[in-house]
């Protein structure tokens, strides 16, 4: 309280006798007496000499000094906040008239009592009564955090679509790694150089891909965050009394206005047109081969040569280091089909890379024939299974129009491989795919359905991490993605419903 009556007495010291305001641009008359530089100036603007509003002695126009200490110690004081200075559980006061704050100043931002209302700087501002102004501050300040929560989950949304993208991205890389074994499979051992590039390119994109998915979701998520905290900021002054409501309201609302959506790039350009240069150079060699085998070797020191330049010195360091540990990454292998697992009324191919539902009822008469787990669906597992590392392939559906088909994973318990009283659970990730749209089913529990048409599903298991991603393999387009944990060994799985119909696989 003692602090609080200094400050109370220093107040009026600072106030002029003119205006009965603080000081401004406070200067020291002749006879020592203090007032605003412009108040005193209005006192005989015709004369240079003038009587002293107080003492009423003679002082020279001429000779006002600027008083720098009292202008210092107004700064200070008008720095201090109402609530500093105002003894607890009174009503506020001005600290200048000792009125109780009953107004509130649009132009300025301050609190006035009825004397600071009727004073030559606020006569002509837009003043209102305090409960109006925090009345109409709060409707703004309700607007705006609906608005920044609208935001929050147009984010959220922007996050899950860039993570599909870039999962998608993954999907590719291994799917590209896989066309890579087949196409060098038959080659000369000379090849092996240019091989062991392609893979390890891909295999460092790969790198960077989950790289920066990390880096995008950190952006995005301290995004969110700043957000909220304005969000919740602008809520917990909602509740607020109006003194801390209309506090720095505008400050408060202008910072909130402000807030904008830094949208990073899932993929960054980069990767995209390296994993597209990687793309092509495979698709240049594949028909290249046939007719100038010879000349590999000197294209491949070429393109090596364009890679490596196109790096950093970051890129490079992180691709030396990705060298020195790609032994240790698992390579994945191509699906094919297992016969012995089909419904009787599938047929395959020589390769084993394409099923064909002929037609229906061909098995009913076969009193042996096991029963069918996903009826009304002829299914087949594709092998081999998975139970670490990564696995990718893309299957081609041909049917009736009308017909649907299921393409995904399951575990070995689901496909009937394991015994009854197996403690695994049984489980299924999988898309069902009509002609118009898909519906993502796990244990028999359908999720909402997507309209897009789909001819060529792309699968992307990542075991380690638990997910089974999947994408338009014509379009390149996420579809859906799984997020669960794998418990024993995983296959892939096909079904068609309707004849004729038939499904391909690749690469």
């Amino acid at each position: 309280m003692a602090g609080l009556h200094m400050t109370t007495q220093l107040l009026e010291e600072l106030t002029c006798p003119i205006c009965m305001d603080v000081l401004r641009d406070p200067v020291t008359t002749d006879c020592g007496h203090n007032f605003c530089l412009q108040c005193i100036s209005q006192v005989g603007k015709t004369s240079e000499t003038i009587q002293c509003p107080l003492c009423k002695l003679s002082v020279n126009k001429n000779t006002f000094r600027p008083n720098r200490l009292l202008a210092s110690l107004t700064e200070k004081i008008q720095a201090i906040g109402p609530a500093e200075i105002q003894p607890e559980g009174e009503e506020r006061r001005c600290q200048r008239h000792k009125e109780i704050l009953h107004y509130f100043c649009e132009e300025d931002g301050e609190f006035l009592c009825v004397v600071c209302r009727d004073s030559k700087i606020h006569r002509s501002h837009h003043v209102t009564l305090m409960d109006e102004a925090a009345q109409n501050y709060k409707v703004q300040i309700e607007s705006q955090a609906q608005d920044l929560q609208q935001k929050d989950k147009e984010i959220i949304e922007e996050k899950k679509q860039g993570d599909g993208a870039i999962q998608v991205f993954l999907a590719q890389v291994q799917l590209e790694k896989l066309k890579i074994h087949e196409e060098f499979k038959h080659l000369h051992q000379r090849l092996d150089e240019e091989k062991s590039f392609l893979l390890s390119r891909l295999d460092w994109l790969g790198m960077q891909g989950a790289k920066h998915m990390g880096q995008y979701d950190s952006v995005i998520e301290q995004q969110l965050t700043s957000l909220r905290e304005l969000t919740e900021s602008l809520k917990s002054r909602m509740e607020a009394p109006y003194i801390e409501l209309l506090t720095d309201v505008k400050g408060v609302l202008s910072r909130s206005k402000e807030f904008q959506f830094f949208k990073p790039s899932p993929v960054p350009v980069d990767l995209e047109r390296k994993i597209s240069k990687a793309k092509a150079r495979l698709k240049s060699l594949t028909e290249s081969l046939k007719e100038f085998k010879d000349n590999l070797k000197d294209e491949g020191k070429r393109d090596k040569m364009a890679f490596l330049d196109s790096l950093n010195k970051e890129e490079m360091e992180y691709w030396s280091m990705s060298q020195k540990n790609k032994s240790e990454l698992p390579s994945s292998v191509p699906v094919t089909l297992d016969m012995a697992s089909a419904d009787p009324d599938l047929t395959f191919s020589q390769d084993l890379k394409k099923v064909t539902l002929y037609m229906v009822g061909r098995a009913a008469s076969n009193k042996q024939a096991k029963p069918r787990p996903f009826y009304p669906f002829h299914t087949v597992r594709g092998s081999p299974g998975l139970s670490s590392g990564h696995q990718v392939w893309e299957a081609e559906i041909h049917g009736p129009s009308g017909g649907t088909s299921i393409v995904g994973v399951a575990t070995e318990s689901a496909l009937g491989l394991q015994s009854q009283s197996s403690s695994a659970q049984s489980c299924i990730w999988a898309l069902r795919v009509s002609s118009s749209r898909c519906q993502p089913f796990t244990n028999c529990n359908a999720l909402e359905s997507i309209q897009v048409s789909l001819q060529k599903v792309g699968v992307y298991v990542d075991y380690d991490c638990g997910r089974v991603v999947f994408y338009d393999a014509i379009t390149r387009k996420h579809i859906y993605t799984f997020q669960t944990s794998f418990d024993g060994q995983i296959f892939p799985l096909l079904g068609l419903q309707s004849a004729p119909s038939h499904i391909t696989l690749s690469p």
